[in-house]
């Protein structure tokens, strides 16, 4: 059973010797495999460089810096792409404030039992994009604040039970999440 295979083998070795341009042939046919496989390889490794030099890191931070200072929540960009937005979720004791467009905080605020007029809001609208190195305030003290004001404030950020879940898309549309919540250690 073997000896056949090993006459089969010296017999098309022997054949290719005598016709040496089937062995350049094979050769070169080996070759641009090989040429087409690195060829593959490089354009997968620089579509993935791609995707991760335009990637975005949306987060939401609170901050509270005092009288005349950052006070609120801010929506920033830290990444080197632009984001997308594609849902924003605000839960405050597990009730759920979701949906791009319509202002949400001053139900949000009310439920909580404090003033609206306190505060200066913002809320992503459809389709709406950050680009790298962008900061929005979407919750902050009224320019107009009265007294007991910077306290709502204080109060806001010092609950544990408000939670805030981001989703957008890169460039490449590949989806992202932002989780984390509005709680400040004071």
């Amino acid at each position: 059973m073997l000896r056949p295979l090993i006459k089969s083998l010296a017999s098309a070795w022997s054949q290719a010797f005598n016709h040496p341009e089937r062995l350049i042939s094979l050769a070169a046919l080996v070759v641009a495999s090989g040429a087409l496989c690195v060829s593959l390889w490089q354009l997968n490794m620089a579509r993935q460089h791609n995707i991760l030099s335009v990637q975005p890191l949306l987060m939401v931070t609170p901050h509270f810096a005092g009288s005349g200072g950052k006070n609120g929540l801010y929506l920033t960009n830290e990444g080197i792409g632009l984001g997308r937005i594609t849902s924003l979720s605000i839960s405050v004791s597990g009730k759920p404030y979701t949906g791009l467009g319509a202002n949400q905080w001053p139900n949000i605020l009310r439920d909580m039992g404090l003033e609206p007029l306190c505060f200066s809001i913002a809320w992503p609208t459809k389709l709406a994009a950050l680009r790298p190195g962008t900061e929005i305030e979407i919750l902050g003290l009224s320019k107009k604040a009265q007294p007991g004001c910077e306290l709502a404030m204080i109060s806001f950020l010092t609950r544990k039970d408000v939670s805030i879940e981001l989703h957008y898309t890169s460039l490449y549309e590949e989806e992202h999440v932002f989780s984390g919540d509005a709680f400040m250690n004071l």
